[in-house]
């Protein structure tokens, strides 16, 4: 695995494996989150979905903190499998090589730093009506700093003044679907490295699949701050991801991709 240049896949050399009927996989990314992983991978074991054969895997994003000994006294409790990368890929990679690590037939995602409630997660099983539909977590209160907040609602609209996708809270880690089609779509995943939701969420659209909102419950963080967006570069990595988000765009335009009608995705009454 590697991250090679803007514009090609970040993950390269990943065959993915077959698919294991009636199995769940949570998938986890995790860059220095030692301190509350433990916490967290537990309270998603211990809260588990019945009716599912469930596993928990993590990708560890090259941290440098004790992570990799959290994740070895866990696997000797917990069925929690874990990819390491040797070098750190970013937050959209890591769920992207999560994704097509995966082994079972349905797959979840969600944070390391305990934002998302495991309570929530049946919900979004049950609202997986068909094979391509993706239940998509949103947050109706958000626990995250004022400013997150507008970028996050301005990345939101520039989704629907580029693509005329009306999608509710794209950026919302905690989603559910089967396995198949969100690999096929991941693998697709190119530019947006720290904002995996919505790259993932236009591709999705693009094919013609159809996305779910599900209300969740949103908490602060665990332990310290975003691993995603360190304090004092958030206008830096917001530039960032609006220059991906016009690749993402450019690439749609060059090769003239159909657009799929806004009713593919979930209402949005706001």
């Amino acid at each position: 695995m590697k991250n090679p240049s803007l514009g090609a896949p970040f993950v390269i050399g990943v065959s993915p494996p077959p698919l294991a009927p009636g199995g769940l996989t949570l998938v986890v990314p995790s860059h220095n989150e030692g301190a509350s992983l433990a916490r967290v991978l537990r309270d998603w074991w211990t809260q588990r979905p019945v009716g599912f054969d469930y596993q928990i895997l993590v990708v560890d994003d090259a941290s440098t903190d004790d992570t990799p000994r959290v994740l070895q006294q866990l696997a000797s409790e917990l069925p929690v499998r874990t990819v390491r990368n040797t070098t750190q890929l970013g937050y959209g990679a890591s769920l992207q090589v999560g994704i097509l690590h995966t082994t079972t037939e349905w797959l979840a995602m969600t944070d390391a730093d305990g934002q998302f409630d495991p309570s929530d997660l049946p919900r979004l099983l049950s609202a997986v009506s068909q094979e391509h539909v993706l239940a998509s977590g949103w947050r109706p209160h958000r626990a995250d700093p004022f400013i997150r907040i507008v970028i996050s609602f301005g990345f939101r609209w520039l989704l629907l003044l580029f693509f005329r996708a009306r999608v509710r809270d794209p950026t919302a880690t905690l989603k559910a679907g089967r396995t198949e089609p969100v690999r096929d779509i991941a693998r697709q995943f190119r530019y947006m490295i720290g904002s995996f939701g919505n790259e993932f969420t236009i591709r999705w659209l693009r094919a013609g699949y159809r996305i779910v909102p599900v209300a969740v419950q949103h908490h602060p963080r665990l332990n310290g701050g975003s691993k995603i967006v360190a304090k004092g570069s958030i206008a830096k990595v917001a530039v960032k991801q609006f220059i991906a988000l016009l690749r993402l765009w450019r690439e749609f335009h060059q090769f003239s991709i159909p657009s799929t009608p806004t009713a593919h995705a979930e209402p949005d009454p706001d």
